[in-house]
């Protein structure tokens, strides 16, 4: 069931164009596609394949079914403000629409203006608008939502299930309000120096960017099919969208030229399949040609200059997995293997200069030199970032079934599990930075829900593999006290402040970016 929700004074008769995505396996033929009434009556419609499901190894299902559709139609929304539509698959559409909408101009076609935030929100959500460099936002005149359930079935980005309400999903709800500048009325200052305390401003901060923020808002969408996430999801990512570079430095965050972890194309993809808007494809391929230039082999031992951290890696690996997923270009396809081959490589054989094959684990331990944290003598892991990089490692799994991404999941969750949680109090928290000599810079209980999930997705490894869980088991129940624990802590209901604090703003990225799947692997 798809819901039309007319935006207010959207007029008449109205063209509408939305994404549909489908689950692998589920519609080959898009001609096998239609638009009903809930009474079971043809709607006229037009329907344009967006994307197909690609696989790395088999042939079987490599392009063999449709990811996602752009289904274009004409509502009166005079008539009626909101309406439901049934989209039915086995029998030939007999009834098009004739509406000339496309992927290339279905934005110019059916958006118009954002609208003003509704009475329910704070006036100042999704103020984009105050940024005076960006471009004015365009939106829907007529929204579709979709149901979570069809939603979370198509795997827009990995398998997902519903998060079970209670607390955990009073957290997430109310730190992703928190996120788009959805609180309460009496809030009414900007924060200052990152405290949490205030609004966020968009035409100043650029951190809250990190770790994809359009992708995050996506998957609140997704985990709740609540349409106005749908619309926090869409303004965001046409924001970041504009202020991708397609010229001189091609694919840089222009908040920050030149810097790869600004560089996201997750959120910009699921987009794609959401809205059927084509011209962010040319922005996914910038991404990935910015990212390309991310050394992902481990360096020279002797080499002190420079960066290398798994930070960089999860875009390197995120930007080209999702330009071979949107596009089917080899050279992605070709970048994202040589990516991961060299990643087994240096840990099976690590360079000259470095610990040996035993000793490494199977993990990526490296100087602390490239990880901008000073020099001593030992080699370190970020069990934080290597959360960001093995989500992506995981994504490139769901699309390759490739075995040596499983032992390097399992490698990671088994190494954090040993060597890279410690108590401090009461709490169990991941160490900011691990090495095999010791723990640095303390642990970090603000990173115990990110790495929850790398524990969690080394765990379904290491059972596909055969392998042993026990210390992982023990860790993930530690792990989740202590992101609750964190999570609490950040409650604070204050007068003129926002209940749910972020500080710093970025926090939801990592917090809910690298998660969504948590409650598909049992542990929300």
């Amino acid at each position: 069931m798809a819901t039309v929700q007319c935006a207010a004074g959207s007029g008449d008769a109205q063209a509408i164009g939305f994404g549909l995505p489908l689950p692998r396996g589920f519609l080959a033929d898009s001609s096998r596609l239609r638009l009903e009434t809930p009474e079971g009556r043809e709607v006229a419609a037009d329907v344009v394949e967006l994307a197909r499901w690609r696989h790395f190894s088999d042939a079987a299902i490599d392009g063999k079914s449709i990811r996602a559709v752009l289904i274009a139609f004409t509502h009166d929304c005079a008539r009626a403000a909101t309406a439901q539509y049934v989209v039915r698959w086995g029998q030939v559409r007999t009834l098009g629409a004739g509406t000339g909408i496309t992927p290339a101009n279905v934005a110019e076609r059916t958006w118009g203006p954002q609208a003003e935030p509704s009475p329910l929100e704070h006036p100042q959500t999704d103020n984009y608008a105050i940024d005076t460099t960006a471009a004015p936002l365009r939106e829907p005149r007529a929204w579709v939502g979709l149901p979570a359930a069809w939603l979370m079935q198509s795997n827009l980005r990995g398998p997902v299930a519903p998060i079970r309400a209670g607390i955990g999903r009073d957290w997430q709800i109310g730190f992703m309000r928190t996120y788009v500048n959805d609180v309460a009325a009496d809030v009414t200052r900007f924060e200052t120096g990152e405290n949490g305390q205030g609004l966020i401003h968009w035409g100043n901060e650029f951190e809250g960017w990190l770790y994809d923020r359009p992708s995050v808002l996506w998957n609140a969408y997704v985990q709740t099919g609540d349409a106005k996430w749908l619309r926090h999801a869409h303004r965001a990512t046409q924001f970041y969208a504009s202020h991708i570079a397609l010229e001189g430095r091609r694919g840089s965050f222009a908040k920050r030229p030149g810097d790869a972890k600004y560089a996201h194309a997750g959120g910009l993809f699921m987009a794609y399949l959401l809205t059927g808007d084509a011209r962010l494809i040319e922005r996914i391929r910038a991404v990935a040609d910015l990212v390309a230039t991310v050394p992902t082999r481990l360096p020279p031992f002797e080499k002190t200059t420079g960066l290398w951290t798994e930070r960089h890696m999860s875009v390197a690996i995120g930007g080209a997995l999702t330009a071979w997923e949107a596009t089917g270009d080899a050279v992605h396809r070709t970048r994202v293997q040589r990516i991961v081959e060299g990643m087994r490589a240096d840990v099976s054989q690590p360079p000259p200069g470095y610990p040996g094959a035993a000793e490494m684990a199977g993990v990526l331990l490296h100087r602390p030199e490239v990880h901008e944290e000073g020099s001593f003598p030992d080699v370190v892991m970020s069990p934080w970032m290597a959360a960001l990089m093995t989500e992506a490692l995981w994504r490139y799994h769901l699309h390759s079934d490739d075995r040596r991404a499983l032992q390097l999941l399992g490698d990671y969750a088994q190494f954090v599990a040993e060597r890279a949680i410690e108590q401090e109090g009461v709490d169990w928290s991941p160490r900011y930075l691990s090495g095999l000599k010791g723990n640095y810079e303390g642990a970090e209980a603000e990173h115990a829900f990110n790495v929850l999930g790398l524990l969690a997705r080394g765990r379904w490894a290491r059972q596909r593999l055969g392998q042993p869980t026990g210390e992982i088991d023990t860790q993930i129940a530690r792990l989740r006290v202590t992101a609750d624990a964190n999570f609490s802590r950040w409650v604070r209901p204050s007068a003129g402040v926002p209940r749910y604090r972020l500080s710093p703003t970025r926090k939801a990225g990592w917090w809910y970016g690298t998660t969504y799947d948590l409650a598909w692997f049992g542990y929300d």
